[in-house]
Parts: C-alpha cells; sequence; structure tokens
C-alpha cells in the first residue's frame, strides 16, 4: 500500500505573532480551509483538523470546517485530529461525521482520542478523573454505530438507546475510525485489540522510542486476529524550509506555540538547544529543507514502518506565505521523493 502524506492544523492562533501580526480569528478560520484546499491542489492525501476548547484555538469542532475543505476539494481525505470522544455523545459524532462522509463523497475519517488537555471535561460536564472509562464506552458505543444502523444499547455515561435508527449513513461501511494516541502503551495495545488504525504523535525523543508501541500495537494486533488491519500513523512538527537558515529562523515562532499561555496554563518553554537538538537527523522536529525532510522520513519510515504520516504544518502563527511554502515543498518535493523512497 502507497503511504498516505498529509496535513493537519491544530488551529492554533497568537493574537499577535512574534513578527507583530495581528490575526483576527476570521482571518485564521479562513487559511486553515485555503491550507485543506491547497493541501488537495497538491495532490496530498490528508487533511486533519484539530478540536480545542480554549481561547488559544479557533476551531472547537473540526466538522464544519473540514466541510467547507470538502466543498472546494475533490480528492483529499478529511480527518478529525482529534475528535475529544471522552467528552461527546457518540451518537452525534457518528452523525455529524457521517453527514461530511456524505458531503465529500465518501472521504471523512475520525481520529478520536481523549484529550491532552483539561477545558472540554470542565466545559461539557465529564468527570476528567474517569476519561479512559468515559472513552473506552463511548469509543464502543461509536464502533457499533457505525456498524449497526439500528440498535439497543445500555452504559453507564449517556441514556439507552432501544431500537434506535441512527441517521444519516455514511457512505463509507464502515466509516474510518482511527485512534490517536500519544504515547502510553494502553493507547497502543487498546488500538490493536480492536483492530483499528493508529496515530501515534511523534513530539520528541528518538524512533526507537515509537518503534517499542508500534511492536506492542501490531502483537496486540495480532493475537487479536487483526492481521489485515492494522495501519500505523505518525503525526509531526513540519515546515519545509528553502535553506537551514530559514528552518532555523523558525524558532521564535516554534517556542510562542508551545510556551503556556498564561500563568498555570498547559505548555512549555522550548530552549533554543532544544530546538537545535530536534532539527538533527534522527529526531523528531520535521523541519528543515526538502532533502533534509525527505531523508528524516525515510530514516522514521526504516525504523517504523508507518503507513500514514501526518504534519502539523501552520504552528505559532508561521506567515502565511511561509506555510503556503512549506505545504508547495511538501507536495511537490517530499511526498514524492518519500512515496518512491518507500515502495
Amino acid at each position: 500500500m502507497t503511504i498516505e502524506i498529509g496535513v493537519a492544523t491544530l488551529s492554533d492562533r497568537q493574537p499577535r505573532t512574534v513578527d507583530g501580526t495581528v490575526v483576527p480569528e476570521s482571518a485564521r478560520m479562513a487559511q486553515i480551509v485555503a491550507l485543506g484546499v491547497q493541501a488537495d491542489e497538491a495532490g496530498l492525501d490528508v487533511f486533519g483538523v484539530g478540536e480545542h476548547h480554549s481561547p488559544d484555538f479557533v476551531v472547537s469542532s473540526p466538522v464544519p470546517v473540514l466541510a467547507a475543505v470538502a466543498a472546494h476539494t475533490t480528492r483529499i481525505r478529511l480527518t478529525s485530529s482529534v475528535t475529544v470522544l471522552s467528552v461527546h455523545d457518540p451518537v452525534r459524532v457518528y452523525q455529524d461525521f457521517a453527514t461530511l462522509d456524505l458531503l465529500s463523497g465518501a472521504r471523512a475519517e475520525i481520529n478520536v482520542g481523549r484529550s491532552a488537555y483539561p477545558e472540554p471535561f470542565a466545559l461539557f460536564g465529564a468527570d476528567i478523573e474517569r476519561y479512559d472509562e468515559l472513552f473506552t464506552e463511548k469509543l464502543a458505543l461509536l464502533l457499533r454505530l457505525r456498524a449497526e444502523p439500528v440498535l439497543s444499547w445500555r452504559g453507564v455515561h449517556r441514556p439507552p438507546l432501544s431500537d434506535a435508527r441512527v441517521t444519516p449513513r455514511s457512505l463509507q461501511v464502515p466509516l474510518p475510525v482511527w485512534i490517536g494516541a500519544g504515547g502510553t502503551p494502553a493507547s497502543a495495545a487498546r488500538a490493536g485489540e480492536l483492530g483499528l488504525p493508529l496515530m501515534l504523535g511523534y513530539l520528541g525523543g528518538t524512533p526507537e522510542h515509537l518503534r517499542r508501541l508500534v511492536d506492542l500495537y501490531r502483537a496486540a494486533g495480532r493475537r487479536a486476529g487483526h492481521h489485515d488491519s492494522l495501519r500505523v500513523g505518525i503525526a509531526a512538527h513540519y515546515f519545509g524550509a528553502a535553506s537551514p537558515d530559514e528552518a532555523a529562523s523558525t524558532y521564535p515562532y516554534y517556542r510562542d506555540f508551545l510556551r503556556p499561555k498564561r500563568p498555570g496554563g498547559t505548555g512549555y518553554v522550548v530552549s533554543p538547544e532544544a530546538f537545535a537538538d530536534g532539527l538533527r537527523p534522527g529526531q523528531a522536529l520535521m523541519i528543515g529543507t526538502a532533502g533534509h525532510v525527505t531523508e528524516k522520513l525515510r530514516q522514521l519510515h526504516d525504523v517504523i514502518g508507518f503507513d500514514r504520516v501526518l504534519l502539523l504544518i501552520d504552528w505559532g502563527g508561521l506567515p502565511a506565505p511561509m506555510v503556503q511554502a512549506s505545504l508547495h515543498r511538501l507536495g511537490t518535493e517530499i511526498a514524492p521523493a518519500v512515496r518512491a523512497m518507500t515502495g
């Protein structure tokens, strides 16, 4: 199977970027839709939109944004990255993505996760102390919903269903569901046991660390009899630069992207030394010239054998022209080279 290469956005917004630009929410939203359209035109395979519920991001519901992209594209697959399933009703989630699937001509996917942020739990009244229990029950219901047009179900965290007819139905049968994981062994094993594709965040460390999780996932999947349905995706931070100097110049944006935005807020401060280390071969940041990023992805594939790579493209308030040029290099130089090298 040909490796799928795509881009994603978390929709982060710096009200004033490090270069002094003021970015209104409406302009940021328009940039995201334009990126999805450009990704389709560039021949990329997947476009992902994240879900967040704090003032630092502009997208709280990926489906309407993906639907806007669907209206102007014809080929690219459209996915959440991720849907915070622990706090949502699986019936509503299935209906929303089935609608997107109908609108897009069978291009919708759901990437579900438990959330690395506390805000959605407080906002939707979900108990963050029971986040794994919530996720487990809701994932089981979501998988039944995509398989059974009419079902009866009883659980703990939502009212029961009795011969419920859930419509509309997706064009794809089944509607693709990925599990997004930040690196916990339990999440990798769960995805394998269920025979679901796994999207792993690669935000630090070496490929060998990820290899242990991938081996765990594949072993769990084989034990459960899912030899033919196991797929591994890798999500990483990316910038395709015209030169090494341009790659290095993105550090202030990367620091601003990850730093805590308020006292006690989530995030961490990336030092110049840590950023420079991440750019080196064998490290996690896919930031550099087309040739440099291509070689890093080849090395990662040699270790992991991934089926999909989803690259976060528009972080930290990077200027729109730089992001567009980076996406263009991915589509015209990096993606063809990676596909050729990996067969």
